[in-house]
């Protein structure tokens, strides 16, 4: 799945979360294309959003040499 400026926007409106521009622009800029060669899913980005709203930073998910997932964050301020 990918995140369209107008499913963006509805997310928004949902939870009732104001969006700048430049907030649009990062977040579109993420998660507007698959990250080859996986692909997002619709609760991958919706948990992400809610990260990065509360926190102004979305979590990035770092494979080890065991193949072991790892949450780090990301910042991107």
């Amino acid at each position: 799945m990918t995140l369209t400026k107008k499913s963006l926007c509805k997310w928004a409106e949902s939870v009732r979360i104001s969006i700048t521009e430049g907030q649009k622009k990062i977040i579109l800029k993420r998660f507007g294309t698959e990250p080859e060669p996986y692909e997002w899913s619709e609760q991958d980005i919706f948990t992400q959003l809610q990260n990065f709203f509360s926190c102004g930073e979305f979590v990035k998910i770092i494979k080890t040499n065991r193949e072991q997932e790892l949450i780090l964050s990301d910042e991107i301020f």
